[in-house]
């Protein structure tokens, strides 16, 4: 993607439309279900000490770092996006948690953090809209402590979500996205009523050797949603059996290969 392209991107992710039309698509009650179900598993994997400090990169309208923060960590919730973090500090104070999180402007390409500052990154759903993942995964590695623990939540683009949509899509010539395929993944580039959007559909086996090859090793990889087609259907009904079912398969199966969401937990060698 060329300069003048990201550009473009980073100035729909600053506007408040494309913030709200995620809250709106991402942040439902059935929603949140599964992300208490997957939160409490991930927190489970860790071994916090007391002082523990996580940052939450490309926190958004803060949801996430309001759990973390309920489950004792010290919390510093950045973000690229100005209008993001107003959203944020309005959510925060509806929960009376102002107290506890550190709101931060940051640029994920260029973070302002020393060097090995964190015992802990979350980063969910957020590389998927940057352009040079590259330098994020760099900038990830770069301020995470020795021995610390980074999440990340991606779409796979070979889930059977994804495999499906783009086959119909291309028999029936729906496909309104330019399409790139990268070694990183599926770069889907759309104009949506907020500008210019990059959504990147993951090749997790890719982004895995990535990780390796920076020094991290695969603590664990799961299933998150396995499919996110409740924002294509609108029958209450049918929503709710999707909902129903990503939350069956994370409880109690939790294969990734096919699913749509893929959580990786990554442990940077010491």
């Amino acid at each position: 993607m060329s300069i003048p392209e990201s550009k473009s991107v980073e100035k729909t992710l600053e506007r408040p439309d494309i913030h709200r039309q995620w809250k709106n698509s991402y942040r439902t009650e059935e929603n949140e279900k599964f992300y208490e179900y997957a939160f409490d598993y991930i927190v489970s994997c860790l071994s916090p000490r007391k002082d523990s400090i996580f940052l939450d990169a490309g926190c958004g309208t803060c949801n996430h770092s309001i759990r973390l923060a309920r489950c004792g960590f010290s919390v510093i919730a950045a973000d690229f996006s100005e209008s993001a973090l107003k959203m944020a500090e309005l959510n925060l104070q509806s929960f009376n948690m102002q107290d506890k999180i550190k709101l931060k402007r940051e640029n994920l390409l260029s973070l302002s953090f020393a060097d090995e500052t964190f015992d802990y990154i979350l980063c969910w759903g957020v590389l998927m809209h940057i352009p040079d993942m590259e330098k994020a995964i760099s900038e990830l590695s770069r301020v995470l402590k020795k021995g610390g623990v980074l999440i990340i939540s991606e779409g796979n683009m070979s889930s059977l979500q994804s495999i499906v949509l783009r086959n119909l899509k291309a028999l029936l010539g729906k496909e309104k996205s330019v399409v790139r395929r990268t070694d990183a993944g599926l770069e889907y580039r759309e104009t949506t009523s907020a500008g210019d959007l990059l959504t990147r559909q993951t090749n997790i086996a890719w982004l895995k050797r990535r990780f390796q090859n920076t020094g991290f090793v695969v603590k664990k990889h799961v299933s998150g949603q396995f499919t996110e087609l409740y924002t294509r259907v609108s029958p209450k009904l049918l929503i709710g059996l999707i909902h129903g079912f990503n939350n069956l398969w994370f409880k109690y199966i939790k294969i990734p290969f096919f699913s749509f969401g893929n959580i990786l937990i990554l442990q940077k060698k010491a």
